[in-house]
């Protein structure tokens, strides 16, 4: 008897269960009102969905003619700095020049002081080489022996004289 009990409960608490019986009878709704209010909610969605798509259309043509503006500045901006930046480069390309110039003439002038200065070494030299000069041109004059002496001067002079009486007696 256990037995059939036991299944005849399990058969109820089964039925009760697989049929989804629910207390709350609210959650069911009739097909035709299901219906009706969704049909509202995505009209009321579409009407919302049209109304931010042209607030974003107003806003995007907001923003581009924005965009537009700001473009014109800064074409206006870049060129006014390309102006500027062509007259610096003159500018600098003119003081470059005047620099160039002045360093010309700067190492010109550099290289007539070195030579001024290598004339008045090359002056002091001489000025205090000439009495050491001086000194060995005595130096040498005094003790230089001549390749002809005297005496072999006057020997050949006697000898040639012989020499031409010779040639006239004979």
């Amino acid at each position: 008897m256990k037995k059939i009990f036991c299944a005849v409960l399990m058969m109820f608490v089964m039925c009760s269960v697989s049929l989804g019986a629910s207390e709350d009878m609210s959650v069911y709704v009739r097909q035709d009102v299901f219906d009706a209010k969704m049909e509202t909610l995505f009209l009321r969605l579409h009407s919302e969905i049209e109304n931010l798509g042209t607030r974003l259309e107003g806003k995007i043509d907001a923003l581009s003619e924005r965009i537009d503006g700001l473009d014109k500045k800064i074409d206006g901006v870049e060129k006014s700095l390309s102006e500027r930046i062509n007259g610096l480069e003159k500018n600098m390309d003119a003081r470059f020049d005047g620099v160039e110039k002045r360093m010309a003439l700067m190492d010109k002038r550099i290289d007539d002081t070195h030579n001024f200065l290598y004339l008045i070494l090359v002056l002091l030299g001489i000025m205090l080489a000439v009495p050491f000069i001086n000194k060995y041109w005595d130096f040498h004059k005094e003790h230089r022996t001549p390749a002809v002496t005297l005496e072999d001067v006057k020997r050949l002079i006697t000898e040639a004289i012989a020499e031409n009486n010779a040639k006239i007696r004979a």
